[in-house]
This record gives structure tokens, sequence and C-alpha cells, in this order.
């Protein structure tokens, strides 16, 4: 298998994962800690069997979406095997929600310090990130404290309103990208990321500065259905190849 596992858990799809000094990933999630060193140790456990998505059939949907132009032929090559993982609802958003106006280290930052704040250890130095019920008791300074500035009220809101996320697993997709908005501070890229990475709603496809100049320069006048049945995964694949290629896009 040719997973980019440092893409795929470090590159801004979840800020759970932190890569050990022997190459060893690790995570708390499900009362637990994992610790993997590819693909093939996640297709063991059959929580992380579905965390990973391993019934899909990645190699063949990168085949197919580099065959579509030859920007995403270079994509796809450059940036290997890519995957979407399954993630739980609550801690997508909250995430999500962290990452507006944000970088992957600073979010990282942030996610380690509200579980540590809020959450209960599982191992040594290890914390869970904390549930909606752990985070009743926050309030607007206490999260600002931890350095999450004008996002904490958005934050509260979404503790508040946990019952939105249980609501959009059935909806339709343009149902679904507008009952998310009825959280405070979840615009339509935000909704977009929680779509993909916890409903894997694989028609979704987020919108932010690098991928309008993605868009602009390479795809003017196309949409996401140019990218159909793709579309998320493509996007990965744009999203990620611009970042690391330090291609220059005025």
């Amino acid at each position: 298998m040719n997973e980019n596992m440092d893409e795929i858990l470090l590159g801004g799809q979840s800020f759970s994962w932190r890569k050990e000094e022997d190459g060893t990933f690790s995570s708390v999630l499900n009362e637990r800690v994992y610790r993997i060193k590819g693909i093939e140790d996640a297709a063991k456990d059959p929580y992380l069997h579905d965390y990973f998505d391993m019934d899909y059939d990645y190699e063949k949907a990168k085949e197919n979406i580099g065959k579509k132009d030859e920007i995403l032929k270079n994509a796809v090559e450059s940036v290997g095997t890519l995957r979407i993982l399954r993630q739980e609802h609550f801690l997508t958003a909250f995430s999500f929600i962290l990452s507006q106006n944000n970088n992957i280290k600073r979010i990282t930052g942030l996610y380690d310090r509200i579980s540590r704040r809020y959450g209960h250890e599982i191992e040594k130095d290890r914390f869970s990130f904390p549930s909606p019920d752990e985070l009743k008791g926050a309030n607007e300074e206490e999260l600002r404290s931890l350095g999450v500035g004008f996002r904490a009220p958005f934050l509260l809101d979404l503790i508040s309103n946990t019952s939105i996320l249980d609501e959009v697993e059935e909806m339709e997709f343009p149902l679904a990208m507008e009952t998310l908005q009825r959280i405070k501070g979840i615009g339509p890229k935000v909704a977009s990321c929680i779509l993909i990475f916890s409903y894997h709603r694989m028609e979704a496809f987020p919108i932010d500065v690098w991928m309008k100049r993605v868009m602009d320069k390479y795809y003017p006048g196309k949409d996401k259905s140019y990218f159909a049945p793709y579309e998320a995964l493509s996007q990965q694949y744009l999203f990620s190849w611009i970042r690391k290629s330090g291609t220059t896009i005025p």
C-alpha cells in the first residue's frame, strides 16, 4: 500500500494524531491510545478499520482521479494515496471551528490543551478529547485562556446545540450544509469539512483561500461537479499538492 500516512493524519483532516520519534503515529480515540506504523496496523483493529474507511478502494479512486486531467495527475503522483477519515461528529465539529483563521500546528496545540483541561487521562500524559458533558461547565473566559480567541462563543454554541449534529445524519446534502450553519461560527467551508471528515459526505468540496486560488487558476468556470463522483477526495489531493509543492498561485 502507498498510503501517505503523514498527510492523512497530520495534514488537516484530524488534529488528534502525533508522530513519535520512531515514526509511530499515536492518538487518543475510543477511550484508548492507538499506536500505528502504517495502514496495515489499522486494518487489524475493528474501530480503526472503520475510522480509516478500509472497505473503500482508495487506490482505484486515486487512479480514476489521476485520469481526469494533468493537474490531478500531478497531484495524485506527488501526494500518494489519501484516505478520508471517519471521525466522531462532536470532535470534528469542535476541531473545525478551531480551524478558522488558523494553521495546523496551532490547531493541534489548542486541541491538546482542551483535552488536558476538560478530558480525562487515558494513559500517563495522554488525555481524551472531552465529551459535550465534560465541556458543559466551560465558559468563555476559560476557553479564551486556552487560546481559542474569537472562537470561544462559537464553541459554547456548539456545546449547547449538539443535537443538531444528530439531525444532520440522514439529511440530503444541501439541507445538511444549511443545518450545520445554524451553529454560530460555522460557515460553508467549515460545514463542508465536518460533512467530509465525520459524515463521509464525499460530494462536499471545501473552498478556503488556497482552494479558491487553485480553482481560479486551473479550473476557471468550473465548480465541484467537474470532479464528480470524487469531489471530496479530489479536493484533498489538490489541497495537499498545492500546500506541499510550494507552487505559487497569485
